[in-house]
């Protein structure tokens, strides 16, 4: 009698790992999320009890409940939108010329490498210019209404994005450059298709650092000379020694940067896609 030895079979295979693999970036952004909202919610409720208990100075460090009452009570009068609107039509359009226009520059610096080595000297000293030594001069030249913001804005924002844009243009891969050559592609052609895309990742790179040297320019300016936006509630605060009041300004500050960046990261998906095709 003889006996057949057959194989065990196979375990069947479960698709366990798969969804653990797919879950766990999921669950590790929860995790970061939940952990970040609790360090802000003890960071406060720490602030709110020393000042309570005596342990903090409110006078000097203000308290969260302070900040609110300040946020709260200028909301409902509408000063609040007003100057976050202010600033924020600042911000933007002094973006839109100096980190848009800057890229552009930048990126059409490629045509010429005499041009470009021409003017760098001149660019690395304007960009050497502190933007509190200019905002004084922009506010006699241009007034003291919005106009002189924006363009500290854009002052604060040229340099870094056409350098940026420049140096992502000069670095597109040279044999894919003689590929098209070859193919009997133009320079025009060559910048178009190859060139830009290429440089995308590098443009919005200085987009992203442009974000907080926009908010500081729009900043700088209203504390030279302005009757509204969010540094001129910060000066007025600091003036009368009203902490809660700068720290309120300070917070919106730091809650338009992350609106911004917001919005720069969704641009960067959209040309990320367009630069894939």
């Amino acid at each position: 009698m003889t006996t057949v030895l057959t194989e065990p079979a196979a375990a069947p295979t479960r698709p366990l790992r798969r969804r653990t693999a797919t879950a766990s970036p999921r669950r590790r952004r929860i995790i970061l999320h939940t952990m970040q909202v609790l360090m802000v919610v003890t960071a406060l409720s720490t602030w709110e009890f020393g000042t309570r208990s005596g342990a903090v100075s409110s006078f000097l460090f203000g308290s969260p409940s302070a900040v609110w009452h300040v946020l709260q009570t200028r909301a409902i009068s509408g000063q609040l939108w007003s100057d976050i609107g202010v600033t924020s039509m600042e911000v933007i359009l002094g973006f839109l010329i100096g980190a848009v226009g800057g890229s552009v520059l930048g990126l059409l610096l490629w045509y010429s490498q005499f041009v470009a080595d021409l003017t760098s000297p001149f660019i690395a000293a304007i960009g050497s210019i502190p933007v509190l030594a200019v905002a004084p001069l922009t506010i006699i030249w241009f007034g003291t209404e919005m106009t002189s913001k924006v363009v500290i804005v854009a002052f604060s924002c040229v340099v870094v994005s056409l350098t940026t844009s420049y140096r992502g243009a000069r670095r597109t891969d040279p044999d894919l450059i003689n590929l098209m050559k070859s193919f009997g592609a133009t320079r025009s052609q060559i910048f178009r298709k190859l060139v830009v895309p290429s440089a995308m990742s590098w443009v919005v790179s200085g987009l992203k650092l442009n974000i907080g040297f926009a908010l500081v320019g729009a900043i700088v300016g209203e504390y030279i000379s302005s009757d509204a936006g969010v540094g001129h509630m910060i000066l007025l605060g600091s003036s009368n020694f009203t902490i809660s009041l700068v720290i309120a300004g300070i917070a919106i500050v730091m809650v338009m940067v992350l609106v911004f960046n917001l919005l720069v990261s969704a641009l960067e998906r959209f040309l990320g896609h367009w630069e894939r095709s």
